[in-house]
């Protein structure tokens, strides 16, 4: 099988040729999966109940992004899928490459038996993205300069997001605000996350603009002032943003 890993537009219109018998489809409620010929279609719910009476020879997973989660990735289910069934063949067929946080696409490297990074367990790969996130280091595996050499058996028809991000300058009353609102963030929490959080909830809430670890997708031209939580907040857009866009289908054809 040339691929086994997908990222497209519509999960819905996946072609996969090379079908085994006693195939087995399972997909997240969100999704829409694939209607494929010979395939067992078993709901994600039926299947993580009962993984254990299966005998397939291959299983399609739809919509992995949601299926596991850093919540639930310890389940038994998610152990069956990856360390105790290497021989049975998958793949992973989603429309988008991660969600939240970049690191958790490894899952789909991981379940799919095409894993390049050289780590078993997700649990040092988040380590790794929180390291850079909070800027302990200065790279990372999964930054766009470094992911290509991971994501191997990849198709893709996702396109380039183009959103833009700019700064303008605050004035005095907006700059006297803001170190008051931080001075009073840091009197009351002492973690980098809630840090972040809890300032840039009163900063939007003052500036009335929305900015969140997701406003890379929006594919809009995106302008706010220039002071220090957005100036964190474009960073990690930009990285993001940068990491999908290695997965478009015109990235992904240059390799």
């Amino acid at each position: 099988m040339k691929n086994k890993v997908y990222f497209l537009k519509d999960t819905a219109k996946a072609v996969i040729t090379e079908i085994p018998a006693r195939t087995i489809l399972t997909w997240h409620p969100m999704y829409e999966p694939p209607q494929l010929p010979g395939v067992e279609y078993v709901e994600w719910e039926r299947f993580r109940a009962l993984y254990s009476s299966f005998e397939p020879g291959l299983i399609i997973l739809v919509g992995l992004n949601r299926l596991i989660t850093p919540s639930n990735r310890c389940d038994y289910v998610h152990e069956y899928l990856t360390t105790m069934t290497p021989n049975i063949p998958k793949v992973s067929i989603d429309s988008s490459p991660f969600e939240g946080e970049p690191w958790r696409l490894f899952f789909h490297y991981l379940y799919t038996g095409v894993n390049h990074f050289g780590i078993n367990y997700s649990y040092p790969v988040e380590r790794e993205w929180q390291n850079w996130f909070y800027r302990e280091t200065n790279n990372c595996r999964l930054s766009a300069d470094n992911i290509t050499m991971f994501i191997k058996k990849t198709h893709s028809n996702l396109d380039r997001l183009s959103t833009t991000f700019s700064f303008f300058q605050p004035d005095e009353i907006q700059e006297e605000w803001y170190a008051q609102a931080k001075e009073h963030v840091f009197s009351i929490h002492n973690t980098p996350k809630m840090l972040i959080a809890a300032l840039l909830k009163l900063t939007n809430e003052h500036f009335q603009t929305d900015i969140s670890y997701d406003s890379w997708k929006t594919n809009q031209k995106i302008i706010v002032p220039n002071i220090g939580v957005y100036r964190f907040m474009i960073e990690e857009n930009k990285r993001r943003l940068k990491i999908y866009n290695t997965f478009s289908y015109e990235n992904l054809q240059r390799k």
